[in-house]
């Protein structure tokens, strides 16, 4: 496992630069080959996290909920009310970042033995790399409305992961 993430995968990312492959598509192929390796989990949900971006929020919503994702009014404008429930439901603590470098923070702080995180395709693919040997399972978010605002997640595929992990 050693040599895929720290070989193959920063590998992969330069040849798809070389060869001028869009970045989206080199870094997705990443993404699904490091959820196919990773698979089912033997996970404790108080060793779980849930990590996801801060664009997933309403940007009209004035509540920060960087520092405390409980801080959602829950109105329904978007995906953090979901996710908090799943949050609730299974026990499993929810962080909400504005980057990578707090993500990885965050991730030093707790001490989690398993992310599911939730981003793009690039803070997925490097976010990967960058924190082997934890394990991350990763979900790509939705950008209906263009990077970095308003962005959508797959609130049954987050499920889907915690129930494997938690089998």
């Amino acid at each position: 496992m050693w040599l895929v993430y720290n070989i193959y995968f920063p590998l992969v990312l330069f040849t798809g630069k070389i060869l001028r492959l869009a970045p989206d598509e080199t870094e997705l192929h990443l993404v699904k080959l490091n959820n196919h390796l990773r698979g089912q989990g033997k996970g404790k949900a108080e060793k779980i996290l849930i990590l996801t971006p801060s664009c997933l929020q309403n940007k009209d919503c004035k509540n920060n909920i960087v520092e405390d994702a409980k801080n959602c009014l829950k109105c329904g404008k978007c995906k953090v009310k979901d996710l908090l429930a799943l949050s609730e439901k299974y026990k499993i603590k929810l962080v909400v970042a504005t980057g990578g470098r707090l993500a990885r923070q965050v991730l030093s702080e707790t001490k989690a033995d398993t992310v599911i995180a939730v981003a793009c395709e690039k803070e997925l693919a490097s976010g990967i790399i960058d924190t082997y040997p934890v394990v991350v399972h990763a979900v790509v978010n939705q950008r209906p409305f263009g990077p970095c605002v308003n962005t959508d997640v797959n609130i049954q595929e987050v499920e889907n992961i915690i129930q494997r992990i938690l089998k």
